[in-house]
């Protein structure tokens, strides 16, 4: 499979992602709480698509990098999924473990040269945004402000991939 295809089928994933979340926001705001929780599952598992994903695209950023940051991003899907599922409260936020992820994944678009290298640098900056959710007192003095530097960067990420692609040559 080429990256081109990769990349795109990658970012289709993460549009599902983004309709998925925000019919899940919508649900818990109408309080119809068992059915955004599904809709929460189906969200986790299409973002566990996208990391794995993404973790092949990026190997040639770094194998041990690439997938390191797969790993984490699949932590942040599993921790999405627990709540839902009520098999354990975790004191972490899911938020601020994908802030981690978007490090990552910033880190390996500026290595790669894949992709623009101020995408990366975006994620990057929306990956720190995520990590304020690690503290509550934070995430309650900074909200909504904190969701957006990291929701923007994803959806400029993905609609690239999406319509653009990634770049032919790059380093390795």
């Amino acid at each position: 499979m080429s990256r081109q295809l990769l990349g795109r089928i990658a970012a289709l994933f993460y549009v599902l992602n983004f309709v998925l979340g925000g019919l899940a926001l919508m649900w818990t705001q109408k309080g119809q709480l068992a059915a955004a929780d599904r809709i929460t599952l189906l969200a986790a598992a299409d973002y566990a698509v996208v990391a794995l994903l993404l973790g092949l695209l990026f190997q040639p950023a770094g194998r041990a990098l690439s997938w390191t940051v797969a790993v984490v991003g699949l932590a942040g899907c599993a921790l999405s999924a627990a709540a839902p599922l009520h098999l354990f409260t975790s004191p972490v936020n899911a938020l601020a473990v994908f802030g981690l992820y978007c490090l990552g994944l910033g880190t390996l678009i500026v290595r790669s040269a894949m992709l623009p290298r101020w995408i990366g640098a975006l994620l990057m900056l929306g990956g720190f945004s995520w990590l304020t959710f690690a503290s509550p007192a934070l995430t309650q003095q900074l909200a909504p402000w904190n969701m957006a530097p990291g929701a923007i960067a994803e959806l400029i990420f993905t609609l690239w991939l999406l319509i653009l692609g990634v770049r032919e040559q790059f380093r390795a």
